[in-house]
């Protein structure tokens, strides 16, 4: 599978006083071309192998993953098994 590399995205690494932290902008309007059916974009960060022009240290590729069967999310779907989680689970 390609990755769909992210336009309008920025990540820097910065070390803090209680670690690290991220700083990250988006570009709205480049932004919501990706955006799926429920009007939200779901992005895998990657860290970059050196840091980009402008300082960046990681980097956004669309994660267009869908559940196999097409079943809606919501709700307890694990029907025994696998410990497969998604971006849905997260809870923020």
């Amino acid at each position: 599978m390609s990755k769909t590399y992210i336009d309008g995205t920025s990540c820097k690494a910065i070390n803090g006083q209680y670690g690290e932290f991220f700083n990250m902008s988006f570009n709205i309007e480049k932004l919501s071309q990706y955006a799926n059916e429920k009007g939200y974009v779901n992005v895998t960060m990657s860290k970059r192998k050196e840091p980009g022009q402008y300082g960046d240290t990681h980097y956004f590729t669309l994660n267009d993953w869908k559940p196999e069967g097409g079943q809606a999310s919501g709700g307890n779907q694990n029907s025994g098994g696998g410990d497969d989680i998604s971006v849905e689970d997260l809870p923020f």
